[in-house]
């Protein structure tokens, strides 16, 4: 709630306001965004939407395989410079 009230509170403070009404609007669109856009650390990274009006354990299951996938890429790339090819050469090594 305090992270929330901060929000709130920054968005009113730069907002240049005339009247009530558009302190409401103001309020009401940043407590939109914070539903429905803001990854909530508390919430593993899921918008509250998803958490209670979606299945979060889908989106976990695609998080964790979005996850997989960049590892795997990243491991094949780090391989790829750690292992740098050596030229192909006809001589005999010297002993």
């Amino acid at each position: 709630m305090e992270r929330a009230n901060r929000t709130i509170g920054e968005d009113l403070y730069e907002a240049e306001l005339t009247d009530y009404l558009q302190a409401r609007k103001v309020i009401a669109r940043v407590i939109r965004w914070y539903n429905e856009k803001r990854l909530h650390s508390a919430l593993e990274f899921l918008r509250p939407v998803d958490l209670y009006r979606g299945n979060p354990e889908e989106k976990y299951a695609e998080r964790r395989r979005k996850l997989a996938e960049a590892w795997h890429r990243g491991s094949e790339k780090n391989l790829q410079l750690r292992q740098p090819r050596q030229a192909l050469t006809t001589e005999e090594p010297v002993a």
